[in-house]
Order: C-alpha cells, then structure tokens, then sequence
C-alpha cells in the first residue's frame, strides 16, 4: 500500500537545527460520517543525537496505546528501540480523530503511522545516498542505522537529520513485508511503565502551576438542582486556606458535557477544599429528577419487554410457529444502573487569561475538549491548549470533559489557575450512568432441539439522550452491539425495542450495549441448550454455518471488518480446547461457556466455578481473541485479564441505585468491586491473524458475566438472569 506523504516541516529552520520533523497527510481512517478528518499531522522527529520523538495523539489510561504508536512506527523506521521517546500531543485538529474510545485507536490509524514511519526511513535513506554519492537501492537500515549493502559503511539517523530535513518528501512509500516486523506484534514493554511504577507519571492532580488554588463542588441531591441559599461558616471565612464559593447553575437541556452544577468551595490545597465542603449549609430548589427511583424505573423496562415494542427486523412469521410449536422457552434477563468509577476520579486544571486557555487534564478526547472549551468561553480555537495527562483509568468517563468545563469557568472568574477535584463520592454520584436494561428472549424449539422461531426484545435508557432532551429510543448503532448484529439468525425472527428517559446522566461505558446484550444472548442460548440436552458448544456450532458473512439486520461494517462466522466458530472451538471443556466437563467441572463480536473482534470465554458453597467463587477463566492484527502481545493479553476482572465485578457485586433522585452509593464500600486477592487465574489465548486490526481495550468484557452465570448453573442449577447476581 502506498500513499502520498506531505512534510509539515519548516525546512529552512529545520535545516539549519539539524532536526527532520516528517508528518503524513492520508485519506481519511475513518467513516465519512464523522466530522473530523485526517489532516497534516507530526508524528517523528529524528534528532542529532539519534534520540526518534515519536508522537502520540490518543490518550493513555493503562491500555498501552502510546507504546503501541511508538512501536508502529518505529518498526517501519527501523529505528533502535533504545533511541526512542513519546511526547504526548496537544488536542489538535490536524492529527484527525484524537477520542481515545470505542476500541478504535489501531484500526484507524496503523496504516498512516506505518506510513509516517516508512516516509521518515526512506528520507533517511535518500540523505545517505547523497552523502555517499550511490543508488539508494544500495543501502538498507537496521537500528537507527542507513547501511551500506556492499561497502558495510554505517551512519546513524541523527547524523543524517540535517540533510533529511532539506529534502523533499517522496510521494510514494514502500512498507515492510509483515515477516520483517521487529515491533509490531511482540511484547514490548510499556514506555511509560517505568515512570510509573517509580511515582514519577504525571497524572491530572499532579500537574502544578503558580498561583493556582484547588476547588471541590458540593453537589446537589438530585440532577438539575441549583443552590438558592449558601451559607459560609465564620471560621471557614477566617480560614487562611479558604479563597471563596462560587455557585455552579446546571446548564438546560440535554446534559451534554456540561457542568451538572453545585457550589465550588475554592481553597489553597485539596485537603481543605475537601473539608470547607463539608462545613457549609446550602439550600437547593426542586427538580423533576427528585422523584426519579431506579428499583421502579427498572419494573418499568421489565413491564415493557412484556409487551410488544416497535419492531426493527422481522423475518417469516414468528406468531404462527409459536403458535403451533409444543416447546417454546421464554425467559427475561435484567441488568442494573453502572459507574464507571475509574481509580482516578476526574480532574482538570485550568488557567484562563488574557493571553489564552491552557488545561492539563487526563482526557480521553482533547479535541472536543478543546471545542467544548471554544463554546463555552466564546474564544477562538487557537488560543485554548489542551495537554493529556496520563489517565488513572477512564472506560469512557473521561471522554465527557464536563469537569475541564468547571476549571475552566471558576479559572475565568476567579483569573488565576484553578484545579477542580473531583471526590470518589462525586464520581459514583454525578457520572454518566451506564444504562440498565430488561430484555426478553422467546424460542420455539423444533424436533432437533434448534430454535424455529426467535422473538427478542430490549428496553433500556438511549446514550442520545445525553444529546437531545427526551431522546428515549436505543439508536441503531446502540442495537448494532450484541442486539441486531448476532450470529443468532432465523428464518422466522422478530426484533423489538423501546427505551424510557432516566433522571440521570446516561453515557458510554467500556464496551457499552454489548455488556448486557451479549449476557441476554449468551444466557438464553444455554437455556435453550440445557432443554434440548445439547452441550452448549455444540448447540452454539449447530446453529451456525460453517463458514460465511453475518450480515442481517446489522448497520454495514467497514470493509476488511465484515462479520465472519468461521472466526466465531475458531475462537469457540480454541476455548473449549485451551479449557479442557470436554475433559472438564466429563469430570463433573462445573463450567460455563460464552461467545460474542464485538468492535469488529472474537471473543470466547470459559469460566470454572466451584461448587456447594463455592459455586460464586471463580477458580479459572479462559479468554480467545481474534483481533485480527494485533501491535503488542503483552497488552492484548493484560487486556484479556483486565476484562474480566472488570467484567466479574459488574456481574457480581457492582451496581448503581437510585431513590428520590439520589444515587445511594458514595465510595467502594457500597460499589463494590473485585478486590486483589480474588480474581481467578486467567488464560489467554491470542489468535494470530493477517485481518485488519480490531478492537483490544473492550471485546473481552461482554462475554464474561454470561459465562459466569452459565458456569453457576452448570454447579447448581441456579440460573442467575439479573445482573449483578445480589440483584437475583
């Protein structure tokens, strides 16, 4: 594949540094339908002292993604591993589409960081061509070096930067034959993990500026209250660490990404902050929200999967074969409200003068940061700055800069530098909830034990309320995880769903709608096994063709990420294998199986319980990926055990309630989730593939908790269809 290449550089300046500076302008990476594009963008320096910069534009929360650029495109460098260093971009429009989520960040961008890698290569190369007066067909490169084939001279890239930097860009790039990678695909080690591990990581509340001060909001009750009274203690006022409150209106309408409102007791350090918060009387009005009760809002979806909902596919005739047919299995699976509770809560430092905006915060987006910045303010984009921080974890949250926004309104009032810190209280309290959901699942099983006709149907709060006040249906690309895009496909088959307006915030959550509608699936699947007295593998491989596109009511995947059944069948058949399921089984194992696509990869998943009085207690789990071309080894497969420490907690203890509007949980006592000494021992098993990349980050959670709960009831015969298993 070859693509035109642009240098961004300032060849003069350049020239005379001694630095070569090289940025790729390539067709877009991503579906027409978004806004952003892949304009000019820098990422490699090659200086003097042999030291390649390389740039990382998406944001790093643990997953590995700054390693992974940096091993992209020093592979197609050839550059020494030992010479290299990432620097965090800015939120800028030129670098294309900079959110860090939906598991995209490889898939949309390998092909143009490969591209910058071979343009700075084959510039290098050009520059030693000249310097020696040869062909460049005459050299290659090996570890930061231009060689001579025959004559075996050497000269390094910081030696050649000078004279690279002068020269124009070539038009067409060469990449490597994937036989020759030395980065891409092996396990190297973070770049990032030394700092780290050593305190020296710079993570949001690290970040200190002169003069700044730091602001802790007490927040209302209940969604879309507001202070109507604030009263300030005299010895918080005489408090020398006290600066002042400042009052924090909830913005109308959707909520968007907008402060949720409050009063901001600003002081001289975190600790005070904290505590002042605590020292003052506020009053606030009523809001509808007040009313808002999660135990009644989830009957609601319940009721409503009981009855029909608007239809988005429908094949043959379902109600005729229900009708006829002797066998017919009809269960409804529930799920409740999530946080994402990531181990950093949100943090922001802003500081707005009359030069511009400068913020240091952990986001996951620093453009629309940045444009989120723009409208509120009312100032031009190139005069606001957003520098990404590390990010203590995020699984979406931090993609919703609402806590950037009140830095940067109370910096404006207060004109100095203001560091907002969120508590764990206001994150589990104020986030974007992940949506509950009530979905029923209805089959008619034929003399073979297989599904004649399907009926399912979802209910759940829209993600695109978070846009448009009152929005309640699931939108399509919402179905699009786990619902319509199933291998479960019949000839009589009817798809159904509705949703309700939640009196909190709903937003994204690692791996979204595919968490509850790959549990609804996979659980009904191994009921319907359990009644035709077919092993659940078996049942699952019998359903399926043996080789082909899923397609269906699905949305229309990007080509090279079309639906392939027999990679689902692969991963299933290399779980039950690395499991010993048939082994295992045959020993009275007490096991449970799961499959599911999702962000275009393959995940299968086995899960061993104890049994009696262990049978919640996880001995082992099992985790197949297909991802198609993976970058680093180690992080696909830390990945892998993440999801399902993280997923294990959402199926067994972690929950959001809600009662007269107030969220009752405030810290990890009461959201509750897996602790270190409990995860079960994981097995991970990559799939090696030449198919486009896909998803790492969240593919592995979905099919966690409907192994979980198909294992319980392989060991008791309990069949848990609610979700967390307290909710049973």
């Amino acid at each position: 594949m070859t693509q035109p290449v642009i240098n961004l550089s300032r060849r003069n300046f350049l020239g005379a540094t001694g630095v070569l500076v090289l940025g790729t302008t390539l067709r877009p990476a991503f579906s027409s339908t978004q806004t952003n594009s892949f304009n000019p963008n820098l990422f490699v320096t090659v200086h003097p002292d042999n030291r390649v910069e390389i740039v990382s534009h998406r944001s790093e929360m643990g997953q590995g993604i700054r390693t992974a650029i940096a091993q992209i495109v020093a592979d197609e460098m050839d550059a020494d591993w030992n010479d290299v260093s990432v620097t965090q971009a800015l939120g800028d429009a030129r670098y294309g589409d900079q959110n860090t989520d939906g598991s995209k960040s490889i898939r949309i961008n390998l092909d143009r960081l490969r591209e910058a890698g071979a343009s700075a290569r084959q510039m290098l190369m050009q520059a030693a061509a000249a310097k020696w007066d040869v062909g460049i067909d005459t050299l290659t490169t090996e570890e930061g070096q231009v060689v001579h084939l025959s004559e075996k001279k050497r000269v390094t890239y910081g030696e050649l930067s000078s004279n690279a930097a002068t020269l124009v860009p070539p038009k067409n790039v060469q990449l490597k034959n994937r036989k020759d990678f030395k980065f891409i695909g092996k396990a190297v080690p973070h770049v990032d993990a030394s700092l780290i591990s050593e305190g020296q990581g710079k993570f949001g509340a690290d970040i200190r500026l002169p003069n700044m001060v730091v602001a802790v909001v007490k927040r209302p009750p209940a969604l879309g209250q507001q202070a109507t009274s604030v009263n300030v203690p005299e010895a918080v006022k005489n408090d020398s660490r006290f600066v002042r409150v400042e009052q924090l209106d909830p913005t109308p309408g959707a909520p968007l990404f907008f402060p949720v409102g409050g009063v901001a007791v600003v002081a001289s350090d975190t600790y005070s902050a904290m505590q002042f918060s605590q020292m003052i009387d506020i009053e606030w009005s009523t809001s509808d929200n007040q009313s808002f009760d999660s135990r009644s809002f989830q009957q609601d979806l319940r009721s409503m999967v009981e009855s029909d909902l608007p239809t988005v596919h429908q094949s043959g005739d379902v109600d005729a074969v229900f009708n006829s047919s002797e066998k017919v299995i009809e269960h409804t699976y529930e799920t409740a409200f999530l946080s994402h509770a990531p181990m950093e809560p949100p943090v922001a430092l802003a500081d707005v003068s009359a030069e511009g905006v400068k913020v240091f915060a952990p986001v996951q987006d620093p453009q629309n940061t940045q444009l989120q910045i723009v409208g509120w303010l009312k100032v031009p984009v190139e005069s606001v700055q957003v520098n990404v921080t590390l990010l203590g974890g995020a699984f979406g949250r931090k993609s919703k800069p609402d806590f950037v926004l009140e830095a940067v309104e109370l910096s404006k009032r207060l004109s100095r530098p203001v560091r907002v810190q969120w508590s764990r209280e206001n994150d589990l309290q104020y986030d974007y909830f992940h949506a509950p959901s009530a979905q029923l699942y209805k089959a008619s099983l034929n003399q073979n034990g297989l599904p004649s006709a399907w009926l399912q149907r979802a209910a759940y709060p829209s993600i695109t309320s978070t846009f448009a006040p009152q929005a309640k249906s699931p939108a399509d690309w919402e179905l699009d995880m786990g619902f319509t895009k199933t291998p479960y496909l019949f000839e009589n088959q009817r798809m159904e769903a509705d949703g309700l307006v939640a009196g909190v915030r709903i937003g994204w959550l690692r791996s979204v709608c595919n968490i509850f509608q790959a549990f609804g699936a996979n659980v009904f699947v191994d009921e319907l096994a359990h009644e035709a007295k077919v092993d659940p593998i078996d049942y699952r491989l019998a359903m399926w063709p043996e080789k082909g596109l899923i397609t269906g009511p699905a949305m229309p995947t990007p080509p090279g990420h079309e639906f392939k059944i027999e990679r689902l069948r692969n991963v299933l058949n290399r779980a039950r294998k690395i499991s010993n399921w048939d082994t295992g089984k045959a020993e009275g194992r007490n096991l449970g199986v799961a499959v599911h696509h999702s962000f275009y990869s393959y995940v299968a998943t086995v899960i061993e319980v104890g049994s009696g009085s262990e049978s919640s207690q996880v001995k082992n789990a099992w985790m197949v990926m297909d991802c198609g071309t993976y970058i680093n080894e180690d992080t696909c497969r830390a990945q892998m055990e993440g999801a399902v420490i993280f997923a294990l907690s959402l199926a067994q203890m972690s929950e959001i309630s809600i009662k007269n509007g107030i969220v009752e949980q405030d810290n990890f006592d009461s959201y509750r989730l897996i602790r270190m000494n409990q995860p079960p021992n994981i097995f991970v098993d990559l799939v090696e593939s030449t198919e486009a990349p896909a998803g790492v980050g969240e593919p592995g959670v979905p099919p966690v908790a409907p192994a979980l709960t198909n294992a319980i009831f392989a060991a008791t015969g309990v069949r848990h269809r609610k979700l967390p298993m307290s909710m049973s």
